[in-house]
């Protein structure tokens, strides 16, 4: 899900001297009931987490919603951290990076309103469940939320946005990714990733992020080639 963020980021750092990165994600369409799940139950039992100066700091419990300024628009865009998404782990051990903040949320406005609402609601009503129950709980949440697939992904409503600023002492950079039918991206990089294992040694053994197993040049190369991204939009200054 934060593969093409990780590949705009990867491309800024390709500018030597750069330690933080300021990472926003943003998509259009309706999650699928197995994402909606997902997606309340990390937010009702998961805390998020950014990385700054090499170590996790918690976002503020009660943050809430963040206007973020989205690229290609005039209108601010309401975001959530999300649990601090996987950019903050994926950068905790790289030399290059010392601070990492992601926030992120989907176009709709009214859809990212409700959101603390339905998770404010789901944690009343859980607080006192066991493990189990709780599970139990959000589930039937979940399906109230969502409780039928979809309709196939369509390029003009199902968008994609991925911004990253990133900085250092004597210079800056910015990407811009801008990319249609989210799913159609996840599903294309994990059969990418896995044709590649099958074939040849990873750049990076052990727990690693795809950019760091297989190449972000290389992703980013099967996205353009299926037509899932446009050209990353990269300015520099400095250095």
């Amino acid at each position: 899900m934060y593969t093409t963020g990780e590949i705009a980021a990867e491309l800024c750092l390709e500018q030597p001297g750069l330690d933080t990165l300021d990472i926003a994600v943003f998509w259009g369409g309706s999650p699928t009931i197995a994402s909606t799940l997902t997606i309340l139950i990390n937010a009702a039992t998961s805390k998020a987490f950014h990385l700054q100066q090499n170590s996790y700091v918690e976002f503020e419990p009660g943050q809430g919603l963040m206007p973020l300024v989205v690229p290609g628009q005039h209108e601010l865009a309401q975001s959530l951290p999300w649990g601090g998404t996987s950019h903050p782990v994926w950068y905790k051990r790289d030399p290059r990076v010392a601070s990492c903040k992601a926030q992120g949320g989907v176009f709709n406005p009214a859809l990212m309103t409700g959101v603390p609402q339905i998770v404010a609601q789901a944690l009343e009503a859980t607080k006192d469940m066991a493990p189990a129950d709780r599970d139990a709980a959000l589930t039937e949440v979940a399906a109230q939320v969502m409780n039928v697939m979809p309709p196939r992904e369509n390029p003009r409503l199902n968008k994609s946005l991925d911004s990253v600023h990133a900085s250092g002492p004597l210079g800056r950079a910015h990407c811009v990714i801008h990319g249609n039918q989210n799913y159609k991206q996840t599903g294309l990089l994990q059969a990418f990733v896995a044709s590649t294992l099958l074939q040849q040694p990873p750049k990076r053994v052990g727990f690693a992020s795809a950019s760091k197993a297989v190449g972000h040049r290389e992703l980013l190369g099967q996205l353009r080639a299926f037509g899932l991204v446009a050209e990353p939009v990269i300015t520099r200054q400095g250095n």
